[in-house]
């Protein structure tokens, strides 16, 4: 009766004083804290079809399927990463972007708990696989941490947010000792902004940004977080760092990954428009970033 009485409520709160879908801007049948309508968030679709047996990136449907080897993307061909295996909800676009800038850059925080569902599910393959974390008994969760100069200019560490509301849902699901901690890997020198970086350029930027608090890693199995994964230069440097403390293994998980397969892109056109998709975003998110210190936090 409660449950009833409340919706009825909010329904009415909402007519006498409208509010709109932070996404599509089209009015709210009901208030909610995040404030973005059940049609935006019925957008959001998991990446699916063939994906690189390491990174997880999306692979053309083409791409020949190796004869008693796993399927790798080019990237991985030329040289592994230094994580085991890697796993993304859905791809960087449209409402799923959009819902990471509102809690990146328009410090929307409650978002991190629809984040952190999809990146639950996005991570459950990989405690059923038997080259995953299948047989682990006990998991270690890092975020991918911030330097504590954008952490103070942000206020919270995304990925920190984001790991918190994928482990209430991945705790039930698992089954395993899922030990989350924020004091093991530590980012020890900011980094220049790596929008519009290849990846190379990344991977020089990262290198050395990152160190371990060696006795917690040591033979331990690792599972990191984050929101969007690009190239991968920056979750690698992590495992790097992670592996030569000790760790067993690592494995990634983000909520999104940018990739041009996922994008929508063909391999042969997507060149120019690929780039020029993903200068469109890189600007958003330089305009997000500067509306940071505009507004204040919102629930």
């Amino acid at each position: 009766m409660a449950k009833f009485v409340g919706a009825a409520l909010g329904s009415i709160f909402a007519a006498v004083f409208p509010s709109e879908c932070r996404l599509c801007r089209a009015p709210l049948a009901n208030l909610s804290r995040l404030s973005v309508c059940d049609e935006c968030l019925a957008k959001i679709n998991p990446i699916t079809g063939l994906r690189c047996h390491v990174c997880g990136d999306s692979l053309p449907s083409a791409t020949p399927v190796a004869d008693g080897g796993p399927t790798l993307c080019a990237a991985c061909r030329q040289e592994l990463p230094a994580f085991a295996h890697g796993s993304s909800y859905g791809a960087y676009l449209d409402e799923l972007r959009e819902l990471i800038h509102l809690l990146k850059y328009q410090q929307v925080r409650s978002a991190a708990g629809v984040l952190g569902r999809l990146l639950a599910q996005a991570a459950e393959p990989l405690f059923s696989a038997d080259d995953g974390l299948a047989a682990a008994e006990s998991v270690l969760v890092l975020p991918v941490p911030l330097h504590a100069g954008k952490f103070r200019e942000r206020g919270f560490n995304q990925a920190e947010l984001i790991a918190q509301a994928a482990l209430r849902e991945l705790g039930r699901s698992s089954g395993r000792n899922l030990e989350f901690d924020t004091t093991v890997l530590f980012r020890r020198r900011a980094t220049e902004s790596q929008v519009g970086m290849s990846r190379e350029q990344r991977r020089e930027n990262i290198r050395g940004a990152f160190t371990v608090s060696r006795e917690h890693v040591a033979g331990r199995e690792v599972l990191l977080i984050d929101d969007v994964m690009t190239t991968g230069a920056t979750v690698s440097e992590c495992a790097r760092v992670l592996r030569a403390a000790g760790a067993k293994a690592v494995f990634v998980v983000t909520v999104a990954r940018s990739s041009r397969q996922s994008s929508g892109f063909s391999t042969a056109a997507s060149a120019t428009a690929f780039a020029g998709a993903q200068e469109a975003s890189y600007r958003e998110e330089a305009v997000g970033a500067a509306l940071v210190g505009a507004r204040g936090p919102l629930a």
